[in-house]
């Protein structure tokens, strides 16, 4: 019977996320509220038993397990180091501060200091889970945004660590005496400093060992020991299962095969996080949602807000421009799966009562349904900003002075700085041709002006910035962002200053190769289409074709490319 029950249940899950992702891809929403959603709807219609919610809450617990782990195994300690100062900083001023708002604040609801500091450090943390799903889907994980809140939310993860290990010490005791302040420290340090260890000397050594046993059967082996030796570690440190996944992914991450272990778990993976994503809609419980229907808006809405300011004046404040702050906060503005962790640790250990963890969970949910709108409304909102009067006091460092650098004819202007935008910006130098490179990352533009490059500091969606870089004289316009809205906008702008101007743009589908084509950009690069023509080129040369018969089956092939 219990078997039937979990396969009833599973499949019911499993039925309904696929017909919730289905409506949400129609209506172009992301998976994940299609998945929520769906959850929410099952829990009222079909799973009503105990041993149902429990069957589906070890599901659920395996897949945020996976979820973690496969986040652990893509962590990359040097794409970590691109953004460090402000994944660090900004995270850490960003948990302290809004656990300092929920002592200050949550008093005033009713809750007691105790509670207030457990719902204030539940809060701080974002989802990892959702941003990174999202970012995917909409194709910004390589954007400056996109790897600040991986970043950001990276650091996140790795704080939940000191907490569920001071949290329940501040209840049992009051407060933290230095005996147990040393502990904490030392629990850290140990961790930490193993993680380093076997993530540095052991682990990539295994697992090139592992691998040269040629055997894909090993391989799942090894590192579903690893995943369940680490768990189970955290487990003895009064930890939690998916922590321990996450740290046993970190470890994988530093070996060669860690994207063989991912390709691996892919599959697994997807399957249990959509069981984990749906498995939020369940835990929402209708009747003390409807009870206590104020009370969440009031406390989601507060948290969205708060988060949301903090990270924006953080972000600002490091250095970062206004467009780069402002997509970050609202990325980072929802509550994350690991404050269900730390719910579920504070419930086990009598630290919150269960209409705590229920409120937990309401608010949780709230602020990830609302996550996609506020991803997609965020470059709306920013637009209508910059357009109002207060741009003067949100670009105030756009632009900059640049002297005699700006007094040119005849030059490409660069939008966006990156790895398309450093090789042609370097070509153009070695063949002595003037251009100016427009950037809101401000190390990339301290970068260049260090150098002596012509650079201005601004949004390259802003016209006023594509004027003082001096569109209306240019030659060309070569756009090397990869956003596909930015892109449009400034063709859109640029054409409005300059409609004579060459534009070339680069796209990786064939869709916004024909929007980009009716707006009238003259060149389309489609990199993965340039990378077939140069594999073409050596394949069919090998095979014994003349140089001058290859070019002739490349030609013909971009005519028919350039027909489409």
């Amino acid at each position: 019977m219990p078997d039937t029950v979990l396969a009833f249940n599973l499949l019911a899950i499993l039925i309904l996320a696929l017909i919730g992702g289905l409506i949400a891809k129609k209506i172009r929403q992301p998976l994940i509220l299609g998945y929520v959603l769906s959850g929410i709807l099952l829990g009222g219609l079909i799973i009503r038993t105990a041993q149902g919610q429990q069957a589906i809450g070890s599901l659920a617990e395996i897949g945020v397990a996976l979820l973690m782990f496969s986040i652990g195994v893509e962590f990359s300690f040097s794409r970590l180091s691109k953004v460090r100062n402000i994944a660090f900083w900004g995270a850490l001023i960003q948990i302290l501060l809004t656990i300092l708002f929920g002592v200050v604040v949550f008093p005033k609801f009713g809750f007691d200091f105790y509670t207030s500091l457990f719902l204030g450090s539940c809060f701080s943390l974002s989802s990892t889970a959702i941003v990174t799903k999202i970012l995917a889907e909409k194709g910004e994980l390589d954007t400056l945004p996109g790897e600040i809140m991986i970043g950001w939310l990276l650091v996140q993860d790795l704080a939940v660590l000191p907490m569920v290990l001071i949290l329940p010490q501040i209840f049992a005791l009051g407060s933290l005496g230095l005996s147990n302040i040393l502990l904490t420290i030392g629990k850290i340090i140990f961790l930490l400093g193993l993680c380093l260890v076997l993530g540095r000397a052991l682990i990539p050594r295994l697992m090139d060992k592992v691998a040269a046993v040629n055997s894909r059967e090993i391989l799942i082996l090894t590192v579903v020991t690893l995943c369940l030796l680490s768990a189970f570690g955290t487990s003895v440190l009064g930890l939690s299962f998916a922590l321990g996944a996450f740290l046993a992914g970190i470890l994988i991450s530093e070996s060669a095969q860690n994207h063989a272990v991912f390709s691996e778990i892919r599959p697994l993976q997807d399957v249990f996080s959509i069981v984990f994503f749906v498995s939020l809609g369940l835990m929402l419980t209708p009747s003390f949602f409807l009870a206590n229907l104020r009370l969440i808006l009031g406390l989601a809405l507060m948290i969205i807000s708060v988060k949301f300011v903090i990270c924006l004046i953080v972000s600002l404040f490091l250095g970062y421009h206004f467009k780069v702050s402002f997509l970050v906060a609202a990325g980072l503005v929802q509550i994350g799966e690991f404050s269900f962790v730390l719910g579920r640790l504070g419930l086990g250990q009598n630290l919150i009562s269960t209409e705590t963890y229920s409120l937990i969970i309401s608010v949780a949910l709230v602020t990830i349904t609302l996550t996609p709108f506020i991803f997609n409304w965020a470059p709306k909102i920013y637009r209508y900003l910059i357009k109002s009067r207060f741009r003067p006091y949100l670009l105030k460092n756009d632009c900059g002075s640049l002297g005699d650098q700006l007094q040119l004819e005849n030059h490409i202007v660069i939008c966006g700085y990156g790895r398309v935008g450093g090789w042609l910006g370097r070509a153009l130098m070695l063949c002595q041709i003037p251009f100016v490179v427009v950037d809101y990352n401000h190390e990339v533009v301290k970068d260049l002006r260090n150098k002596g490059v012509p650079v201005v500091y601004g949004d390259p969606v802003d016209i006023e910035v594509l004027n003082y870089a001096r569109v209306d004289r240019a030659r060309v316009v070569v756009i090397a962002i990869p956003d596909q809205h930015t892109q449009e906008m400034v063709v859109v702008n640029a054409l409005g200053l300059n409609p004579k101007i060459k534009i070339v743009c680069r796209t990786h589908h064939q869709e916004n190769r024909n929007r980009l084509k009716a707006l009238g950009v003259q060149t389309i690069i489609q990199p993965e289409f340039e990378a077939s023509l140069s594999i073409i080129h050596r394949i069919v040369q090998d095979m014994g074709y003349t140089s001058e018969e290859v070019s002739g089956k490349i030609k013909r092939i971009r005519l028919e490319y350039s027909s489409e």
